[in-house]
């Protein structure tokens, strides 16, 4: 009704009444559009119940992969990253890839530190099968793509033979269990609820969670406090409030939500100005809004 009156009005002369009926509109608008659909509590809860069922420990490197330190892990989950915005790949691909990638070290015997690359690219040739729609391209593209990403940091002779081989022995070793409850999830849960879908906020929240993707200790915290950590800086960083609902929307209580945030504000400034960290550089483009170079200040004395 009200969206009625608002374009019957607005060819005629416009008043003061005018005004504030187009305003009254545009508000309303708004609020529908962060409105919650009815459904959408039941999923957030589903995804709460799931989010650790499958999240491997943060220390399974130590455990599980004597030849693979925590460095050599920083480094492929970050050419991975670079990969996946060449392709441009749907944003949760990248965190399917880390997903199958862990999870694939986790349960699997001792990996050869040569054959890691092609583990990480065999695990995004994965992601794009399972998240990519519409076309075969991406799929098709990161195939060449992963012979010459081998090549280039060091799987001299990876042939898309070796990828399908691989292909074979991650399904096998994860199960088949291709996904579980990523913090981009809840992240669009939070941005909705906060209505800073596709803003610089949101922005500036992904690009927090795709620096803690990289970072094997941040595996300790569950998706979920990554996500209510990574939107209360953003919201803090872009003048805007949080509201104690939020996390509660998700489950996530007040001092876990803090204690992450410090860890992911350290990530921030141990990555900021280093142009050799591609998702730094990634988030520093305009059309990302420029987040990385956001200086974010520690959550110790945000409420």
């Amino acid at each position: 009704m009200l969206s009625d009156i608002s374009n019957r009005t607005s060819t005629a002369h416009r008043t003061p009444q005018t005004d504030i009926v187009c305003r009254i509109d545009s508000l309303y608008k708004a609020a529908e559009a962060c409105a919650d659909p009815p459904y959408l509590g039941e999923i957030t809860q589903c995804y709460a119940r799931a989010e650790m069922s499958q999240r491997p420990p943060a220390d399974y490197l130590e455990r599980r992969q004597p030849h693979i330190q925590p460095k050599s892990r920083e480094f492929l989950v970050d050419y991975l990253t670079e990969t996946h915005a060449e392709l441009r790949l749907h944003a949760e691909s990248l965190f399917v890839t880390v997903f199958l990638l862990d999870s694939y070290l986790d349960r699997h015997e001792p990996v050869e530190a040569r054959k890691l690359e092609l583990v990480g690219i065999t695990a995004m040739f994965l992601a794009a099968k399972y998240e990519e729609s519409g076309t075969q391209l991406p799929c098709l593209l990161l195939l060449d793509t992963a012979r010459h990403v081998a090549r280039g940091v060091g799987l001299a002779g990876c042939t898309r033979q070796d990828v399908f081989k691989m292909e074979a022995d991650i399904l096998s070793t994860v199960g088949f269990r291709l996904t579980a409850p990523s913090p981009l999830a809840f992240l669009h849960r939070l941005a909705h609820a906060a209505c800073v879908q596709g803003t610089r906020t949101e922005f500036l929240a992904q690009y927090l969670l795709e620096l803690a993707l990289a970072e094997a200790s941040t595996l300790a915290f569950r998706p979920s406090t990554l996500s209510a950590a990574a939107i209360h800086l953003a919201l803090h960083a872009t003048g805007q409030p949080w509201e104690a609902e939020y996390g509660q929307l998700i489950g996530v209580g007040h001092e876990a939500m803090m204690t992450c945030g410090r860890a992911l504000v350290a990530l921030h400034r141990r990555a900021r100005g280093n142009r050799d960290k591609f998702v730094w550089v990634k988030w520093l483009k305009e059309k990302r809004g420029a987040v990385s170079g956001i200086d974010i200040v520690s959550p110790g004395g945000i409420s």
